[in-house]
């Protein structure tokens, strides 16, 4: 298989900025991600689940990192990122290694596309990142690894910063169907600092959406690990060391093509320890 590589290049586009939390008119240097040939999506596209629901477990051993994407459909820089972070798996970063979630972003909305996918949490969540950076603007594409701004040539690059800390938390995670949801059980198996806490995430893989308006008018999308629902900060009080949370599926959302990641972070929000189990087996 061809090995995927993209490039980070200046590329002075028009875009919209959110400056403590106005949307303005504004030209900023915009990280460009090319892809190249040989791409191949996560494999979790390709298998089927024989049954119409989710039951799944997994548990981390070493450390997991938590990768984020934060991604437009309205964004002509963004499917080149999609598209790379569909290719984690087949460059062999599984879920053991990386938990990668796409967080699609509504501030493109208003530039003639309505990203089906984007939800203001999680711009907050990315305003709310960027604040602790002590950063005004927020862009797309832009990758987050374990809570921190990160800048990639290939997946060479982002094996050289995965951090290797054996004596991170470990988590196990079980998924179980119920109702229009799925019910997730986390459980922390080790020692944690004092003020962490957990939060979950479902997500869907293989999604397509065909592009009538805005930058990428034209255009049919493809994506994978799709933030559905996110829910958290949950707190670890009381000596608690196991949390269930009932995760209900979008409307048209498949259990067989979908999955559940929870991950343990401290109190100023940074990533510890990440874990995730897909429906699919993917």
């Amino acid at each position: 298989m061809a090995a995927l590589s993209f490039l980070s290049v200046s590329n002075l586009l028009l875009f919209r900025l959110i400056r403590e939390d106005r949307i303005v008119e504004g030209v900023q240097m915009r990280r460009f991600l090319k892809a190249g040939a040989g791409l191949l999506l996560l494999g979790a596209l390709t298998q089927a689940c024989a049954a119409p629901s989710c039951l799944a477990q997994a548990e981390s051993r070493g450390r997991v990192s938590l990768l984020e994407l934060y991604t437009s459909e309205g964004c002509s820089s963004c499917p080149p990122a999609d598209e790379w972070l569909a290719g984690l798996a087949s460059a062999g970063l599984g879920l053991r290694q990386v938990v990668p979630l796409a967080f699609h972003v509504d501030y493109w909305d208003a530039l003639g596309w309505r990203d089906r996918f984007a939800n203001a949490d999680y711009s907050r969540r990315q305003r709310d990142a960027a604040a602790r950076d002590g950063r005004a603007v927020v862009y797309t594409p832009q990758l987050r690894l374990n809570g921190r701004d990160v800048a990639l040539s290939g997946y060479a690059d982002l094996r050289k910063v995965l951090p290797m800390d054996a004596a991170a938390p470990s988590l196990w995670l079980s998924l179980a169907p119920s109702g229009d949801g799925v019910e997730a059980t986390v459980a922390l198996r080790s020692a944690a600092p004092p003020a962490a806490r957990l939060m979950l995430a479902l997500y869907e893989n293989g999604l397509q959406s065909r592009v009538l308006a805005g930058e990428n008018a034209g255009r049919r999308l493809r994506h994978d690990a799709v933030v559905r629902a996110l829910a958290g900060p949950l707190a670890l009080t009381d000596g608690k060391t196991q949390l269930r949370r009932l995760l209900v599926f979008a409307p048209g959302q498949r259990a067989a093509a979908s999955g559940v990641a929870a991950w343990l972070e401290d109190e100023s929000g940074r990533p510890l320890q990440a874990v995730a189990a897909a429906c699919g087996g993917g």
